[in-house]
């Protein structure tokens, strides 16, 4: 996680260390997106290998845009949580889990067709996920995290209203290294996923 904070920061910084002369269109920015994700999980565990396809997951995402001429890059923030309880014969056991999605898309523009604007590039980052679990057996809680690594292609397009305000939508097609809770032990797994989201988008200047 340090390595791509690294990364997003330098690069950043080199951006917006390019001269603001006039004529200069960098646009800066900030947007907010809903996006929904379905996963297609490969799990082996030394013995068996085992594909589990999941629900669609829903997230809240913000992100920071700097845009070019010919190119965009748009860190972003996503934010997921759930939790479930359960109560029956005098045992209680609850459950939450929370994943933060930290990531970004490095993508050239194609040459806007009226006011529809389109790119394409690479999505890539990381998830930070915890989960909290508690039982009145042991009346104790375990607390768990893990940290996986996904990257793969994004594709997207933005309607520009005028030059503040757009809505755009995007597709990405992700692989996603998983790694192990504490109690997973040596299993290994990875994921395919397919990722849209609806953009609202707002530019400074």
């Amino acid at each position: 996680m340090k390595a791509l904070l690294a990364i997003l920061l330098s690069l950043t910084l080199t951006i917006l260390s390019f001269p603001q002369e006039e004529g200069n269109d960098i646009q800066f920015g900030f947007g907010v997106s809903l996006s929904s994700e379905l996963s297609m999980y490969n799990v082996y565990g030394g013995y068996e290998e085992s594909q589990i396809e999941t629900l669609p997951i829903n997230m809240a995402n913000f992100s920071m845009i700097i845009k070019g001429s010919f190119f965009r890059f748009e860190p972003s923030l996503g934010y997921f949580t759930m939790s479930s309880d359960y109560s029956g014969g005098g045992y209680t056991f609850e459950r939450s889990s929370s994943n933060i999605r930290l990531g970004a898309v490095l993508a050239f523009n194609n040459d806007p067709i009226e006011s529809v604007n389109f790119y394409y590039g690479v999505d890539f980052g990381f998830i930070l996920s915890s989960k909290s679990r508690t039982s009145n057996i042991s009346n104790e809680s375990t607390d768990e995290s893990k940290t996986d690594f996904f990257i793969g292609p994004a594709v997207g397009g933005e309607y520009m209203f005028n030059k503040h305000f757009s809505l755009g939508g995007e597709i990405n097609l992700n692989y996603i290294s998983i790694g192990n809770y504490d109690s997973e032990g040596e299993s290994s797994s990875w994921a395919i996923s397919t990722r849209g989201l609806i953009f609202l988008r707002w530019y400074i200047n």
